[in-house]
């Protein structure tokens, strides 16, 4: 119990955005999953009894809100290595988290999605799917340095591109470059994926932009779709795609798999193609008015 005091009040005392994930990201970047998760359900509720901080459900009627303002950063006009892409971005990429309670036990329990770092004040880009969500209780996230801090705000939200654009609380965080001009995301382009999938977290891949398509089969209606062969998977909704150049050009949204056969039934067998499909950040020009 004495434990627990102290770790409240060591909380209160440095705030809820100054939390940090001290077991499951070790030295020279290593990973344990199992701890990292922990930790992050740990302080998310420690964080959902501190005053100010709000429910996913005030976050929800936030979702209307179509426009903000930003500064977005720019994106370099050099080439990085793929290693020079993960060293530089990955602060900024996000683990977005929502806090639930369980149906089949009493105890509270972390999802794990993924979003990406817009601004030095605590804006950052995810999936609309992954906060329109009315089983969590509240959000947060964490950045890829382990840094743990409430999610406090919708800025600006569209369900048809399933984008959304939230606020976490505190300062001096690591924006990440992005381009919202299709010429700078061509066909062949290498890309890479910084993502989260089924709880493996920061996983680095490398493809190329397989195919770019208006997805005109989308219930809210079409939007501008890039494929590429980069993997990725459940977990990763929001996580970012970026170009050659550090910069991202997309945000992870769906699988799309291929089977030979199809039966009556709906039994699929003989997979043979899965597509990795992404949507385009042009579509942040109907979420961002620049200052």
């Amino acid at each position: 119990m004495r434990t627990i005091l102290c770790l409240f009040f060591f909380v209160f005392a440095l705030g809820a955005e100054e939390l940090r994930i001290n077991r499951g990201i070790l030295p020279g970047g290593l990973i344990d999953d199992k701890k990292l998760l922990s930790e992050i359900n740990l302080h998310a509720k420690q964080l959902r009894e501190m005053d100010g901080i709000p429910k996913a459900a005030e976050l929800l009627k936030q979702l209307n809100r179509k426009q903000c303002q930003l500064a977005l950063q720019m994106p370099g006009e050099k080439k990085l290595t793929t290693a020079e892409i993960a060293e530089r971005t990955r602060k900024g990429v996000l683990v977005v988290s929502g806090l639930y309670k369980c149906k089949r036990c009493p105890e509270w329990h972390s999802g794990a999605a993924s979003g990406f770092m817009l601004t030095e004040d605590g804006a950052f880009c995810t999936s609309y799917h992954v906060v329109d969500n009315k089983q969590n209780d509240s959000i947060f996230i964490m950045t890829g340095d382990g840094r743990i801090a409430p999610v406090v705000e919708v800025l600006a939200a569209d369900k048809r591109t399933d984008l959304a654009i939230l606020r976490a609380k505190g300062k001096g965080f690591t924006p990440l470059p992005v381009t919202m001009n299709p010429l700078d995301a061509s066909l062949g382009d290498k890309v890479h994926v910084f993502s989260h999938p089924s709880r493996h977290f920061y996983v680095l891949s490398e493809g190329i932009i397989s195919r770019k398509y208006l997805d005109s089969t989308n219930k809210e209606g079409p939007r501008r779709m890039i494929s590429i062969t980069a993997d990725f998977a459940k977990g990763s909704s929001g996580s970012p795609v970026f170009n050659e150049y550090g910069a991202v050009i997309a945000s992870v949204n769906n699988t799309q798999s291929i089977y030979y056969n199809v039966k009556k039934d709906g039994t699929k067998d003989n997979l043979q193609m899965v597509f990795k499909n992404t949507v385009s950040l042009e579509h942040l020009r109907t979420l961002v008015k620049a200052k």
